[in-house]
């Protein structure tokens, strides 16, 4: 694997997680008031970070996982928390740009060099 398609693989694996978690979010937003309700949550950095610092580490076989997040519960047994999400909606966002433009930049290099500019 070249070091740029490395990086784009890499890129691409962020922006599929970004894009997941961004639904997620939305989902337990659109549940914030359904009784018993369990907020979910997107696990990718941790198991990518892993991957990586392994020798030759690579993010082919990373996924990210939909998981049921463990907090505390309100009365009606919904562990969904609006600002949370929102903050989490947020840092989630500006990920997916800042990997969006990379990827870009990216790709406009490597157009630039083929057509030999």
């Amino acid at each position: 694997m070249t070091p740029q398609t490395f990086r784009l693989d890499l890129l691409s694996r962020v922006m599929d997680a970004a894009a997941l978690r961004q639904r997620v979010i939305a989902q337990n937003v659109a549940n914030v008031n359904t009784p018993g309700y369990r907020r979910l949550t997107v696990e990718f950095e941790d198991e990518l970070g892993k991957a990586l610092a392994a020798p030759g580490g690579t993010p082919a076989g990373v996924s990210p996982k939909v998981v049921v997040a463990d907090l505390n519960d309100r009365v009606d047994e919904n562990t969904v928390d609006l600002d949370r999400e929102m903050g989490d909606l947020n840092k989630n966002t500006l990920l997916y740009q800042a990997a969006a433009q990379i990827a870009a930049s990216r790709m406009a290099s490597l157009r630039a060099a083929v057509s030999g500019r």
